[in-house]
């Protein structure tokens, strides 16, 4: 007999007399599950039930047992049953089966699950959070506990046999306090951040934003790794309501938001680099030239960028300009941001003039919290041929100012532009109150009655200014390499007299401390005097008498203190009667590993006026002593030079170098000549 079907049977004829399961469990005094279980096929009718069930449903025996109205064939009771409960018992027996086969699976997915979610946790604990990493969603990290415990719950469930009802017990309440524990702290800790993810286009790039709820602090971060991203940078404010992206390439996501305050404000992720891997490229010098498509219009000079946006046109100087990486930057307007400039995945910076190579293109957009259009902008004058853009015909190492614009030329033949406007600096400019090298370019410049100085720290790439503070002027400026320099200022001369200072910075030029306020008993400096520091501590000072007589200082404490130093050539022979006044220094140089010095009788010699004398030091100055006296003669030494010094600093040219080395060779011969000289006289 077919259980499912006479389960089908007693529930129509159930139907038919409006009974519900519990009512007719009643009259038979059972439970309306067991009526259940028989209209399910689940089970069957113990024998003593079937005729009350048959009386109750007003059928005949015969008919319940054929499960069909009308049909009184007559069936072995005893049989029929037996044949039915032997077909529930192999359903039973198959459904029991599968279950089994299932928990199998399950249990099996959740031993992989639960190793692979340790695991998980493992590394992210005992290897990148150590390296500063985090997951990009909070939450994840009690997330992936959870599982963990889920995982142990259904082990347990299928592996743990029920008749340990104590082991079971504790299992299960143990299961059930991890999970409460592990909510509290989701709740607490997971939830404090609102994080905000996004993916590029080609999802080779993913942003990462993490905002707090409560202050607002909102942090970028970088170098994602699937669910991990390490903290890279905190906007500048606190974040409040929405926070909007768009990704202007697959590399350049702009990110707009808004602080407590309702100010708008802007931050540029970027995951690329245009500059065949040179970190510091400055995206302003890189678009230099006009840019166009359509109705915009853009124009990058040296000083600024001006943007003809749709009819709206505006203006932006360098001071307006936020770079972000390499291939970016934001133009501000009154401390608001109102464009993003980015480079295309097509720019490729040209080596030599770090400008963007022809058929580079760039992106301009808008910056608002409503939806803006990203506009791709061509360059329409390519400025990428040095000769017909530079000034080139120039010495390495030297400066021009054409047309109120600094040219700067270093070795490699580069020429760079400075970007502010020298048309009418205060300054002429001598050996002494400018550098040229590569750990170090700077320039004093004069504007609007304050004095600044505009300094690079990577061969003109990029410039910075900074205001010195006080009216003064600047007669020397001297960097022993890129963070530490000494300035020489004059505040106020009266004849000779120079009232001044020295000034030292060791943050490259950001910040200057006084000194020395004046040397010698009287505290002053002379018109014309110079320093030069060949340490953070060795430095000397001449201070010159209108040309007619120096003096020379040292300092061996960084400048806080100076003593003068006195340097008189011996006599080579007393009949010469060696009468001359040697008192006039020129700075030292640094000559193959020593300090040199030239000491000379200026222009006021008492016999033979101009001659010199040179003096070494093996011990950075402390003592000197005398290496070749001469004297000028027109008879065979009278083109003689009076320096072999070689400076060996970053900033002479190889020509430079090639003309010393001559001159070198030169003294050479016109020492044997004086000496055989001097034997005669």
């Amino acid at each position: 007999m077919d259980n499912t079907k006479f389960g089908k049977f007693i529930a129509e004829l159930r139907k038919e007399k409006n009974m519900t399961q519990k009512q007719l469990a009643e009259k038979l005094n059972l439970t309306d599950k067991a009526i259940s279980k028989w209209e399910r096929g689940l089970s069957f009718p113990d024998i003593t039930i079937l005729n009350p069930l048959a009386d109750v449903l007003e059928i005949n025996i015969s008919e319940l047992l054929n499960c069909e109205k009308g049909n009184k064939k007559e069936i072995d009771i005893n049989k029929a049953v037996e044949e039915a409960i032997e077909k529930i018992n192999r359903t039973k027996e198959k459904r029991e089966k599968k279950i089994i086969k299932i928990k199998k699976i399950i249990g099996i997915i959740s031993i992989i699950i639960f190793i692979l979610a340790v695991a998980l946790q493992s590394i992210y604990i005992f290897k990148l959070k150590k390296r500063g990493f985090e997951y990009v969603i909070d939450s994840l990290f009690y997330i992936v506990n959870q599982l963990i415990i889920v995982c142990l719950f259904l082990v347990a469930y299928v592996y743990i046999k029920k008749k340990s009802k104590i082991k079971n017990i504790i299992i299960y309440s143990t299961l059930l306090v991890l999970t409460i524990i592990n909510l509290a702290f989701t709740i607490n800790n997971g939830l404090k951040n609102k994080c905000i993810i996004s993916f590029s286009s080609d999802f080779s790039n993913q942003l990462v934003l993490k905002q707090n709820k409560e202050t607002g602090e909102t942090v970028f971060y970088r170098n994602a790794i699937l669910l991990f991203a390490k903290p890279n940078i905190t906007f500048s404010y606190p974040s409040v309501g929405k926070i909007k992206k768009q990704w202007l390439t697959t590399d350049i996501c702009s990110v707009t938001y808004k602080d407590l305050e309702g100010n708008l404000h802007e931050f540029v992720a970027t995951y690329g680099d245009r500059g065949n891997g040179i970190s510091y490229s400055y995206v302003k010098n890189a678009i230099l030239g006009e840019w166009g498509k359509n109705d915009i219009y853009m124009i990058v000079d040296n000083k600024g960028i001006t943007i003809n946006c749709n009819g709206e046109k505006d203006r932006f100087e360098n001071s307006d300009i936020q770079q972000f990486g390499t291939i970016a930057i934001v133009l501000y307007k009154k401390e608001e941001p109102r464009y993003v400039i980015a480079l295309n995945k097509n720019c490729e910076l040209d080596e030599a003039t770090y400008i963007i190579k022809k058929d580079g293109t760039i992106t301009l957009a808008k910056i608002s919290m409503d939806k803006t259009v990203a506009y791709e902008l061509n360059c329409m004058t390519y400025k990428g041929n040095l000769q017909n853009y530079k000034i080139v015909d120039m010495d390495p190492y030297s400066y021009r100012i054409k047309n109120g614009t600094l040219y700067v030329k270093y070795n490699e033949d580069r020429v760079v532009e400075a970007p502010e406007d020298f048309s009418n600096n205060g300054y002429t400019f001598n050996k002494y109150n400018y550098q040229i090298s590569n750990e170090k370019t700077v320039f004093p410049y004069r504007q609007n009655g304050k004095t600044y100085l505009i300094y690079s720290d990577n061969k003109g790439i990029t410039w910075n200014k900074v205001e010195i503070d006080g009216n003064s002027t600047i007669e020397n400026i001297h960097f022993i390499n890129s963070q530490i320099g000494f300035m020489l200022q004059f505040e106020d001369m009266a004849m000779t007299v120079a009232f001044g200072h020295i000034s030292k910075t060791v943050d490259g030029g950001k910040t200057w401390q006084i000194i020395n306020k004046g040397i010698g008993e009287e505290k002053i400096f002379r018109k014309e005097s110079q320093i030069r520091f060949f340490s953070e501590n060795l430095g000397f000072v001449t201070m010159t008498y209108s040309g007619e007589k120096c003096d020379l200082y040292i300092t061996t404490d960084g400048g806080q203190n100076f003593k003068k130093i006195e340097l008189t050539p011996s006599n080579w022979n007393e009949e010469m009667q060696w009468k001359e006044i040697y008192d006039y220094y020129n700075l030292p140089e640094l000559e193959s590993g020593r300090l040199t010095i030239e000491v000379g009788q200026g222009t006021d010699g008492d016999y033979n006026g101009g001659n010199t004398v040179k003096f070494y030091s093996d011990d950075n100055g402390i003592s000197w002593k005398e290496e070749v006296v001469w004297r000028k003669s027109s008879n065979n030494i009278s083109n003689c030079s009076s320096s072999n010094s070689i400076n060996n600093s970053s900033n002479i040219s190889i020509k430079q170098r090639e003309t010393k080395s001559r001159r070198d060779t030169k003294n050479i011969f016109c020492i044997y000549r004086k000496a055989k000289l001097w034997r005669n006289v």
